[in-house]
């Protein structure tokens, strides 16, 4: 293989450094097999494979949407390819992109540290410690101890639902970012 087409498959694992080594060595044997195949069925020249495949920026790109993608769960791992996965979709998406992840990350923290917080202050006040520093405000109202424990759970729910859904409208932004899927 041509120096021109081992350097553009280079390109490409840096770009997906974020994926699993697994996950990278097949998506760079598919793009190797794709590149043989093109010269040995279609006679092109190595110039004119790197010409058909595209910037591997671009290429790389739709394999991170694909992979983000494929699943819709939330983990620490996708978390980082969502950012790799930003840096590569330019200028357009550098508003929505994090204001969309960051913001559901944290509204699905949230949803889990505020009934947390509201059991803390229900245990409190059963054992008759008072603890100012956890309350459950609505403008000038004060929820007591006993009633900030429904209301906080109320306000979890909502909260993670509310993150849950701005995940996977990440999800389905970068779907449509990446909607230029390779053309092999």
């Amino acid at each position: 293989m041509e120096s021109i087409l081992l350097n553009y498959l280079e390109k490409i694992d840096k770009y997906l450094k974020p994926l699993a080594a697994a996950e990278r060595a097949d998506i760079i044997n598919e793009i190797k097999s794709e590149m043989l195949e093109l010269e040995a069925k279609d006679k092109l020249t190595s110039a004119q494979i790197v010409e058909r495949l595209g910037n591997p920026k671009e290429l790389a790109k739709a394999y991170l949407g694909q992979s983000i993608t494929q699943n819709n769960g939330f983990n620490i791992r996708k978390l980082g390819t969502v950012i790799v996965f930003y840096s590569l979709a330019g200028l357009g998406s550098i508003f929505i992109l994090p204001v969309i992840s960051i913001l559901a990350v944290t509204l699905v923290i949230c949803g889990v540290i505020v009934p947390i917080c509201g059991a803390v202050k229900f245990l409190g006040a059963l054992v008759g410690i008072d603890l100012p520093i956890i309350m459950f405000q609505f403008g000038s109202y004060t929820a007591s101890p006993v009633m900030a424990f429904p209301l906080s759970i109320i306000i979890g729910i909502l909260l993670f639902l509310a993150g849950s859904f701005l995940w996977k409208l990440t999800i389905q932004y970068i779907q449509m970012i990446s909607s230029k899927k390779k053309q092999l």
